[in-house]
């Protein structure tokens, strides 16, 4: 064994060992600089007051002609775009701190995206979605199917992270335990299948673990860009990332948003915090990407972003870190460390009992999302990372009634979205020891 292959296992050994202290650290991190907040704010804003115009114009010939139903949404979104401030505009992409309807700029430069492609159809189809999307995530909405769907590729990483949940040793345990570590290509197309077929438009491969580690993970891209899905992410560490991935991924001309997962512009600081990986191999990669996307695939619609996770304050220069990973990608995000994974959720006071957190919040993520986990467990959230909340099984039952909660379990999204609207977040655990998504608090 070579002595970097030691030195990485020892390094492991020791963040496993270290979890619960950070977890603790992440909490007072959090106390005092508030919960975590993702802001997309692209480097370059494709979106100018000529495309914005051409944008209504497109919106105002539709509401001309027969408008269908599923359609009315556009005279919400016409208003809302002819008073959208180009010099001041939102960066909340995800909508959970938003009162009310707002688009962000890195959604408004996607729509036009499709525009400058010849698909205005799909553009005008996009802002629907993502008018759905702002709707769940803001008013507590639960009519119909969820709009997008959160899938795990791998429950497995060939990383561990001390600001994540792969350093938790009772996630290895049931990783080791756990039969089906890459989600199987026939739970993945029978999801996608009852999703679409449910109105569900944007999947996004999230998780435990690396995506890229599952064989079929193009495929199952290119399965959702095929099927119709307008809305693609995923997140990657790209220790993996090839340029034959690069390639295929470009070329299916596919709405897609990559996130590449760094920490730091720093070598030491970096491989510090993702333990296992090269910080020169993985800035070659993204380099690798950047290069053949200029030069080969210049018009595709794909998005790259850089998101930077704050776990060491002291260590972590953002400033730095944007001068090197900003000329490689669209859009460079920094945000402190989510506290719920780094393991606060699982963590109880010294003498035992919970810390029953943010009692009267209305936490959204049994309004907005779902986890359907690589052997097919379904979660209503990526913070209960060792599914104690456990809703039912994708193999074997209908997703759409798993969101209803028309179940026989235990355990429904009827009473978790019943507890939560009166404020009783705190009966579940381990929501009693964590703060919530979302900015309600009513």
């Amino acid at each position: 064994m070579s002595e970097r292959s030691d030195d990485i296992r020892r390094r492991r050994e020791e963040a496993m060992a270290g979890f619960e202290q950070r977890a603790k650290e992440a909490v007072e991190l959090i106390n005092e600089r508030g919960r975590p907040k993702l802001r997309i704010k692209p480097l370059i804003q494709s979106t100018d007051k000529e495309k914005l115009d051409e944008l209504i114009a497109a919106i105002e010939k539709r509401l001309a002609t027969n408008v269908q139903p599923e359609e009315y949404s556009l005279y919400n979104i016409l208003a809302h775009l002819k008073t959208y401030d180009l010099e001041n505009p939102s960066t909340d992409e995800d909508g959970f701190d938003t009162n009310g309807f707002e688009l962000a700029i890195s959604e408004l430069n996607q729509v036009m995206r499709f525009f400058d492609s010849g698909r205005e159809e799909k553009g005008i189809e996009y802002l629907l979605y993502r008018y759905k999307i702002k709707k769940f995530a803001y008013k507590l909405d639960t009519s119909g199917f969820i709009p997008l769907l959160h899938l795990e590729a791998a429950t497995n990483c060939n990383l561990v992270c001390t600001m994540c949940y792969q350093s938790d040793e009772r996630l290895k345990e049931l990783i080791k335990e756990q039969k089906v570590k890459t989600m199987p290509w026939e739970l993945f197309t029978k999801v996608v299948d009852e999703a679409y077929e449910h109105g569900c438009r944007g999947m996004v491969f999230a998780g435990r673990g690396e995506p890229t580690i599952n064989p079929r993970f193009t495929d199952m891209l290119r399965y959702c860009h095929e099927k119709g899905v307008l809305h693609l992410k995923f997140n990657t560490n790209a220790t993996y990332l090839t340029e034959k991935m690069a390639r295929e991924w470009l070329s299916m001309n596919a709405c897609l948003i990559i996130v590449f997962s760094v920490d730091a512009g720093d070598k030491k600081v970096f491989e510090e915090i993702r333990i296992g990986a090269d910080f020169d191999k993985v800035k070659a990669n993204v380099e690798m990407f950047a290069r053949i996307r200029k030069e080969e695939f210049p018009n595709s619609p794909v998005r790259t972003r850089i998101n930077m996770v704050i776990s060491r304050p002291k260590d972590q220069d953002p400033e730095a870190a944007r001068v090197m990973w900003a000329p490689l990608v669209d859009e460079f995000s920094v945000q402190t460390a989510n506290a719920e994974q780094a393991g606060s959720t699982y963590l109880n006071n010294p003498d035992g009992t919970p810390r029953n957190v943010a009692p009267d919040r209305v936490c959204i993520a049994p309004f907005t999302r779902m986890y359907v986990w690589a052997d097919g467990r379904v979660n209503p959230c990526e913070n209960d990372y060792l599914s104690w909340l456990c809703l039912g099984n994708a193999n074997t039952e209908s997703l759409h009634e798993i969101w209803l909660g028309n179940t026989k379990h235990e355990l429904t999204m009827r009473k978790l979205r019943l507890a939560f609207i009166t404020g009783k977040k705190n009966c579940f655990r381990p929501c009693n020891n964590c703060l919530g998504k979302g900015s309600s608090d009513a």
